[in-house]
């Protein structure tokens, strides 16, 4: 029986998750977060607003197991983390979410392109804050493109840290699980 050939999909590279990787990156997910969270810090925004670990876990469950795990993994952190830490703040969870939603399908997307890039998760975050911000600003909940664009320069200035550390995730996920073939790629799940 050939374990290989049950754990990745025929159809394009992402493995499908079992219970036990599930579990692991779920559970590896919170704790990134929690353990940023409550680290001795003095700034005026929290630590994670510089290291950026929502963006983590998600990135390598959507390297390693497609779209859904991705999803799954990114929405499942910050809602823990917001249960007991009290981070995010409630007001800042539904940027939040839109960010990694928005984040883990430009990953996906990109990753059965160009599965070999390093910089995809860096810019995948790139493209996740200021579509975010730009859909808030249309949703009415910034009353101008000016606070709306101030909010994501800002943003990204205090995120270049956590830039550093998904340009890392990602150029170690290239070098310890490459993924060799190119064009259009298939989730494991279906998509």
């Amino acid at each position: 029986m050939n374990t290989n050939a049950q754990t990745v999909s025929a159809v394009g590279g992402f493995k499908r998750a079992g219970v036990k990787e599930t579990t692991v990156l779920l559970a590896i997910a919170w704790l990134i977060p929690f353990l940023v969270h409550v680290l001795p810090w003095g700034g005026t925004r929290p630590l994670g607003a510089y290291l950026l670990p929502m963006f983590w876990m998600a990135f390598v469950a959507v390297y390693l197991h497609g779209l859904r795990l991705g999803l799954l993994v990114g929405l499942f952190s910050p809602m823990l983390n917001l249960l007991i830490t009290g981070l995010p703040a409630l007001g800042w969870l539904s940027m939040m979410g839109l960010e990694l939603i928005v984040f883990i399908f430009f990953v996906w997307w990109t990753i059965r392109r160009t599965p070999r890039f390093w910089l995809i998760a860096p810019f995948g975050y790139l493209v996740a804050k200021i579509l975010s911000t730009l859909g808030l600003a249309l949703m009415g909940k910034y009353v101008d493109f000016g606070t709306s664009s101030s909010m994501i320069i800002e943003s990204l200035r205090n995120g270049l840290p956590g830039l550093g550390v998904l340009a890392v995730i990602n150029l170690a996920m290239v070098l310890l699980y490459p993924k060799f073939s190119e064009g259009k790629r298939h989730d494991a799940s279906g998509f």
